[in-house]
């Protein structure tokens, strides 16, 4: 726990779009991870998100005419025996378990040819990491890669690629909101504006764009700022409630939350 020379919580250095979701979602859960520092194990989807863009990261620093099927199986190969075969086997365990996350993993890296060519896309940037300021609040995240349009002339695309169920349609606004705040950062960083959002669900092979507004991007930067004041304010008093709901199950920290306690 870090705590300020008075005594009380001391707020996180900076926050990330998970961390501002994880708020919103359950204070209590924002505290143990962000304040306490108490580790959230990873399970099974983030290890398959994190294997599957190790993949795609590498597919496309390519040259253009390599990124083939061929290729991305090969990269898959290699970067499942050195970085995560370990800890699959040491979560999963069960054979079959371990053997159905692969080819789970596999179909996500597959369906992205049912979304786009890949020879076709040229990134500007890969897993490029932002750490800047919005509204007086210190934001860190990573864009999974972002291309400009029209040779350059037609703003920034930013894409993100999920490996979750696709959500229903009126739950796709929310799942954008990274990306705004991706987007409103690069707006006062880049010399090109940002133009549109793309989230690739590779479950499902399916893709969703959102046009970027001066409107979305400031409601953006205006929940990041009320967010910030709502931690200051409980690290102030020290209370962070706990919030009950059908994500609690998943939650690595439901066996010391107190609202599961009784």
């Amino acid at each position: 726990m870090s705590l300020n020379d008075d005594g009380k919580l001391k707020p996180p250095p900076h926050l990330s779009p998970s961390s501002l979701s994880t708020f919103e979602q359950c204070p209590l859960k924002f505290k143990f991870s962000k304040i306490d520092l108490i580790p959230d194990k990873p399970g099974k989807e983030a290890l398959m998100g994190n294997f599957v863009h190790d993949v795609l990261e590498n597919l496309y620093k390519l040259p253009w005419m390599e990124r083939t099927v061929d290729a991305a199986r090969q990269i898959a190969k290699e970067y499942w025996h050195s970085t995560w075969s370990e800890p699959v086997v040491s979560l999963l365990r069960r054979e079959e378990e371990i053997r159905n996350f692969r080819w789970q993993a596999w179909f996500c890296i597959e369906n992205l040819w049912k979304v786009e060519d890949p020879k076709s896309v040229h990134p500007v940037g890969l897993e490029s990491e932002l750490n800047h300021s919005l509204g007086g609040v210190v934001l860190k995240g990573y864009i999974d890669r972002y291309t400009k349009m029209d040779g350059g002339g037609g703003g920034i695309v930013i894409s993100d690629y999920k490996t979750g169920k696709t959500p229903r349609a009126e739950w796709l606004s929310d799942k954008f909101e990274q990306l705004r705040i991706y987007a409103a950062i690069m707006q006062e960083i880049q010399l090109f504006p940002v133009s549109t959002l793309e989230l690739i669900y590779l479950k499902d092979g399916v893709k969703f764009t959102e046009d970027v507004t001066a409107d979305s991007l400031a409601a953006t930067v205006g929940r990041i700022s009320n967010i910030k004041a709502m931690v200051d304010d409980r690290c102030e008093t020290g209370v962070f409630e706990p919030v009950k709901s059908r994500l609690c199950d998943w939650c690595s920290y439901k066996n010391i939350c107190p609202a599961w306690s009784k």
